[in-house]
């Protein structure tokens, strides 16, 4: 029998295979185990992914944690901060150019407000390091570069 799938965010309509007892006994029925367990409509989402490691993270280091899996920002075109593309590495781990959330105020935690997406390599540059040890850097850096 044709059935739509319960997920609102699905809407896919399947072959109903599991006899009309159980049939009647549901009010609910689901094309697959992930829509049954998905209320958001992000599963399986790059942003979903972001959300899940993030919530991860959070859990292993204690950090505050209050991000829904639609509070992720969208996943920009160009970073906002190195202004690189972002493109994630499909076969692999994360390369620099891959998309990575960023706590703008890491002391904050993860909360609606305090996160944005940029690129991998911006946000390893930016991971631990005060404002002060980053300009200490740009000034070496001029330096080294007025003397070549």
């Amino acid at each position: 029998m044709e059935v739509v799938c319960g997920n609102k965010f699905c809407g896919k309509t399947f072959n109903y295979k599991g006899g009309l007892a159980h049939f009647k006994r549901s009010v609910s029925h689901y094309c697959s185990r992930s829509c049954q367990n998905t209320t958001h409509g992000m599963s399986g989402n790059k942003r979903h992914l972001i959300w899940e490691g993030a919530k991860k993270r959070a859990k292993q280091n204690g950090v505050i944690f209050e991000l829904s899996p639609t509070d992720i920002p969208e996943i920009p075109d160009v970073c906002p901060v190195l202004e690189i593309p972002i493109k994630a590495n499909d076969k692999a781990g994360p390369i620099d150019s891959s998309p990575s959330l960023d706590r703008i105020h890491p002391e904050l935690g993860y909360i609606v407000g305090n996160v944005r997406i940029i690129s991998n390599r911006a946000n390893r540059l930016r991971a631990d390091a005060t404002l002060e040890e980053l300009r200490m850097l740009v000034r070496d850096s001029e330096e080294i570069y007025e003397n070549l």
